[in-house]
């Protein structure tokens, strides 16, 4: 079965479809707000600038 760890707290999570796990790529719900508190804050942020390349990159990634 597929692993991946939890974005927050890194705790292993074991699943057989993504679907199985509610809150993914997190452990629970707990996990998934304070991350975005995080983000709502400031302390979690992009710094390198979104160029049209670069977006054509990332597009290009989602469709392979």
């Amino acid at each position: 079965m597929p692993r991946i760890d939890c974005r927050y707290c890194g705790k292993e999570l074991e699943y057989k479809y993504i679907k199985d796990l509610p809150y993914f790529p997190f452990c629970s719900e707990r996990c998934k707000l304070i991350d975005l508190g995080l983000w709502v804050e400031g302390k979690h942020r992009i710094e390198e600038p979104l160029t049209p390349e670069k977006q054509g990159e990332l597009e290009k990634e989602d469709t392979e």
